[in-house]
């Protein structure tokens, strides 16, 4: 039920009351309303999750990580996961009723998936599948899974599958004789954009999730394999950004024209992130001691360096309502996660302590 057929239900209540001599409601219709009441609070909630920016992140205890969650309003961690393993990678569904993780055990990674509050915990796919990566549909239903394939004995032999998280079907995109590396899907769920890494040359090919379709929207020379150009869909749907081994940060339109370097000098091995409304992209610039986090125009220009703290800082992700930046800074010694103003302005850390914060997602 929608807030509109919510409205109608409401509106249309009267006609089911009966009153007696004394003016009083019948009780069953009392029932009835109180039903319709309990439906149109289930929307709000449904709704409301989406929008939230409570924050999942993996954190070193000792010997192993675990999940943890930054309530957006009390800003208090929340242990999710004590799994007694290396937790890392803890990523939101699009609706923000699930989280994904990765779990490492003797140098084989699996895929998990929970819920909100850390209950109903279970392997998405197959303990013996090595799953190098992963990306959310934008319906958080299906999930895109890079798998390293261990048996080939070539540490670089990716290929990518789309599993539903629904009927636990998983489908092939790539095929395993190509090392192809997740990219991103599109906003409507069409397409889902990656590379192909080869030791001549690489590309970025958009493909229907299906496996149909596989389109090239560009090819380059990389000398480095290893190094994927991390294509991002923006969120309009209208362009994708993806890194040069030159440390170029490009843009390109959906269909692979109109291609353009943005800036120069970003650390290829961060993911850059774009804005919600499209128009700016946030990256790093700088190596791994001394690291600076920038945000630019779609068109190269309006460069705004937004950290000054001469340590070395990752990860830089954009709040869905656009207004803040999560990041993470090495200032004290650890990474610790912090959150800024999209100037920059208002740095403030989230975490704090001796322990290492791998990943984290808002």
């Amino acid at each position: 039920m929608d807030w509109v057929s919510a409205e109608m239900t409401v509106s249309r209540i009267s006609d089911y009351f009966s009153f007696d001599s004394f003016g009083r409601v019948g009780l069953v219709p009392v029932a009835v309303f109180l039903v319709v009441i309990v439906l149109i609070s289930g929307c709000a909630i449904g709704d409301s999750n989406s929008d939230s920016e409570d924050i999942v992140y993996s954190m070193m205890l000792e010997s192993s990580s675990d999940v943890f969650k930054i309530d957006a309003e009390t800003e208090l961690p929340l242990r999710l996961t004590a799994l007694d393993m290396n937790v890392l990678k803890p990523v939101w569904s699009p609706n923000k009723e699930l989280v994904s993780f990765m779990t490492e055990t003797e140098g084989r990674y699996s895929l998990w998936v929970m819920d909100a509050e850390g209950k109903s915990m279970r392997q998405a796919v197959d303990p013996s599948v090595d799953v190098a990566d992963f990306r959310w549909s934008p319906d958080s239903v299906r999930i895109a899974i890079e798998i390293h394939d261990l048996k080939s004995g070539d540490p670089h032999n990716h290929w990518i599958s789309i599993l539903d998280t629904e009927s636990d079907e998983i489908s092939p995109l790539t095929s395993p004789t190509e090392d192809a590396r997740v990219g991103d899907w599109s906003p409507d769920g069409e397409w889902v954009v990656y590379s192909v890494l080869t030791e001549e040359e690489s590309s970025i090919r958009r493909k229907n999730p299906n496996g149909v379709d596989e389109i090239t929207l560009f090819t380059g020379s990389w000398t480095n394999t290893r190094i994927s150009p991390n294509p991002r869909w923006s969120r309009n749907g209208q362009w994708i950004a993806f890194t040069q081994e030159s440390s170029d940060l490009v843009v390109m339109d959906k269909d692979g024209e109109n291609l353009s370097v943005v800036v120069s000098g970003v650390n290829k091995f961060v993911p850059h992130d774009w804005s919600p409304g499209s128009k700016q992209l946030v990256y790093v610039s700088g190596d791994s001691d001394d690291s600076e986090i920038y945000v630019v125009g779609r068109d190269g220009k309006d460069v705004v360096q937004l950290t000054s703290n001469r340590v070395a800082e990752r990860s830089p992700i954009w709040s869905p309502d656009g207004a803040s930046i999560l990041f993470q800074s090495e200032g004290d010694g650890s990474f610790d996660i912090y959150r800024m103003s999209k100037s920059g302005e208002q740095q403030v850390r989230l975490t704090s302590g001796d322990d290492l914060v791998v990943d984290a997602d808002w």
